[in-house]
């Protein structure tokens, strides 16, 4: 599973970290951003949650 972040769509409001801090993190100018976008064998689903979760639904699955 691999996941991304829109920037046109993130307002960096880090919902997506709470769930899953290993693969989601917040940069220097205030947007998320993912870590590796290759989510690690065992955590696909805190990428799923912190995709739904996303009140911009900023987070693609793919």
């Amino acid at each position: 599973m691999r996941v991304r972040v829109n920037p046109e769509r993130c307002h960096g409001h880090g919902v997506c970290c709470g769930n899953a801090p290993d693969i989601f993190d917040i940069g220097s100018d205030g947007q998320a951003f993912v870590v590796d976008e290759r989510v690690p064998s065992g955590r696909e689903e805190d990428a799923r949650m912190g995709a739904q979760n996303c009140p911009e639904q900023a987070i693609d699955i793919l």
